[in-house]
C-alpha cells in the first residue's frame, strides 16, 4: 500500500449557503480553503477566514488573534504560524484526537500569513495547511517574494523535463505540456511582478 494513498491529498473549501459548482470554485479562488493529505485545521483570523485581505493605515501595527481547531489520527506537536514564508510562532498541541487552540500574529508592514499543522508520521509526509491570508499596510498592497515565485517557476521547468521524458506520444504530450505553458506565463508574470526578495 502507498505511505499517501489515492485520495489522501485534497482541498477543502469553505461555502455560505447553497453548494454549488460555482460557488464552490468562486471560494476556492478566494482563498477560502486548506489543504491536508491528513489533518483537519480550521482557521480563522479576527474572525475571517483564509483569503481575507486586512488592511491598515501606514504607520499601523497590526495585531491578529487566531483561533485553531485541529483534528487529527496522527500526532501533531505543534501548529505553525507562517509569516511571509518563515515559522514566525509555533502552538503547542497535545495528543488529544480533537483540539481547539489560539494564536497571535502581527504586522507593521505589508504581507502574508498562513497556518499549518504537520504529522508524526513515520510513513508518510502528512500535513495541513490553511490557504494565506493577506496583510496590507499603507500603501504598499502585495507583498511577492522573488525566490519564491522562482522556486516555483523553476519547478515548472524541472516537471516539464520529467513530462519530456515519459510521454511518447505527440498528441499527448502537446495536451498535457498546454496547462505547463500556461503555469510557467503565470510564474514568470508573478517573477517580474516581485517586490520582495
Amino acid at each position: 500500500m502507498l505511505a499517501n494513498p489515492v485520495g489522501y491529498n485534497r482541498v477543502y473549501v469553505h461555502v455560505d449557503g447553497a453548494m454549488n459548482y460555482e460557488q464552490w470554485w468562486r471560494q476556492l479562488k478566494a482563498g477560502r480553503c486548506f489543504v491536508t493529505n491528513g489533518p483537519l485545521l480550521l482557521c480563522n483570523a479576527d474572525g475571517k477566514l483564509p483569503g481575507h485581505v486586512f488592511r491598515a493605515e501606514a504607520g499601523r501595527r497590526l495585531d491578529l488573534k487566531l483561533e485553531m481547531s485541529l483534528i487529527s489520527n496522527d500526532r501533531v506537536r505543534q501548529i505553525e504560524i507562517i509569516k511571509n514564508g518563515q515559522v514566525d510562532s509555533t502552538i503547542e498541541a497535545d495528543d488529544a484526537l480533537s483540539q481547539q487552540r489560539t494564536g497571535r500574529v502581527s504586522f507593521a508592514e505589508s504581507g502574508w500569513f498562513l497556518i499549518r499543522a504537520i504529522a508524526d508520521n513515520p510513513r508518510a509526509f502528512r500535513f495541513a495547511s490553511t490557504a494565506p491570508f493577506y496583510v496590507e499596510i499603507g500603501e504598499q498592497k502585495q507583498r511577492i517574494s522573488r525566490n519564491s515565485a522562482q522556486f516555483f517557476l523553476d519547478w515548472v521547468f524541472e516537471r516539464e523535463k520529467q513530462i519530456r521524458a515519459k510521454i511518447q506520444s505527440p498528441d499527448e504530450l502537446r495536451e498535457v505540456l498546454a496547462y505547463h505553458e500556461s503555469t510557467k506565463r503565470y510564474w514568470q508574470d508573478v517573477v517580474k511582478r516581485a517586490n520582495a526578495e
